[in-house]
């Protein structure tokens, strides 16, 4: 009894799959990420929650993306616009521009050295 050819591709490709490593992951600094979370729920305190205000969408990406502005022994820098809720997606202009400093550790602001309304000719 023998297989069917389709099986045994089938077969052979799991295997050559098994072998295969995995799409390397990239490496998540757990104090990033959590800097990340509290520096974009502290501009969404801020600016009014989140019925009046959304941060930028790079504050929604692992670690904060580009917002990502400066990492040191003082902890991690974000800077980001924000304005009503969807002004990305309807492609309105921000409104506001927030900067958060967020502890090395991930777990406590120690400032937040901007927060101010933009109009347009203040935009960075």
């Amino acid at each position: 009894m023998g297989f069917r050819p389709s099986l045994a591709l089938f077969l052979g490709s799991l295997a050559l799959l098994g072998s295969q490593p995995l799409l390397a992951q990239p490496t998540i600094d757990p104090a990033g990420q959590r800097a990340a979370n509290l520096a974009r729920n502290t501009g969404i305190q801020l600016n009014g929650g989140l019925t009046k205000y959304r941060p930028a969408a790079c504050m929604f990406v692992i670690g904060g993306g580009k917002c990502l502005v400066k990492t040191d022994a003082k902890g991690f820098l974000f800077r980001f616009e924000g304005g009503g809720p969807a002004w990305q997606d309807l492609k309105q202009p921000a409104t506001t521009l927030t900067e958060v400093l967020i502890d090395p550790s991930g777990r406590q602001v120690v400032g937040t050295p901007i927060n101010k309304l933009l109009s347009p000719a203040t935009k960075p």
